[in-house]
């Protein structure tokens, strides 16, 4: 038989404090967490704050460790991740400058950034730059002619 999970949550402020705190919260998440640690202070079990908060014993459980942690500030949601950060302008303008007269080609460009500067950039979003953002014209590129011997 299994037995229920007790879970202990640090009081490092007076539950006052705490309510006023939770009131006074704009983020909706930190609200949530807040309003997590009001209910289980009163004495109700994590999965009955879970069932009135609809979200997981998990999710309860796992802001709980935040809070005997860190108190308020661990309840706060550090959000990181997402794609790299693409070049400023004038970093494009340093781009340019470089590749100016050399000919190249877009995917050429668009290779010469991932390895000079370590951002990706997708073909159409190194043709919308270029083309459309800094208005530079295409150039004829140099047609290469490979000989090849035809088998008779």
């Amino acid at each position: 038989m299994l037995t229920p999970r007790v879970t202990v949550v640090k009081m490092p402020i007076p539950k006052k404090k705490l309510v006023k705190l939770y009131k006074k919260e704009k983020n909706p998440r930190v609200k949530e967490r807040l309003q997590a640690i009001i209910l289980l202070s009163e004495g109700r079990s994590t999965k009955e704050v879970a069932g009135i908060l609809k979200r997981s014993i998990r999710s309860v459980e796992r802001w709980i460790k935040s809070w005997n942690e860190g108190g308020y500030e661990k309840l706060i949601p550090k959000f990181t991740g997402g794609p790299k950060p693409m070049l400023s302008k004038d970093e494009w303008e340093k781009v340019l400058k470089e590749i100016e007269g050399k000919g190249y080609s877009i995917r050429e460009v668009m290779v010469y950034v991932n390895t000079t500067r370590g951002v990706n950039y997708t073909y159409k979003g190194v043709w919308e730059v270029i083309r459309r953002k800094k208005k530079v014209k295409p150039t004829r590129a140099k047609r290469r002619i490979l000989k090849m011997r035809r088998p008779f």
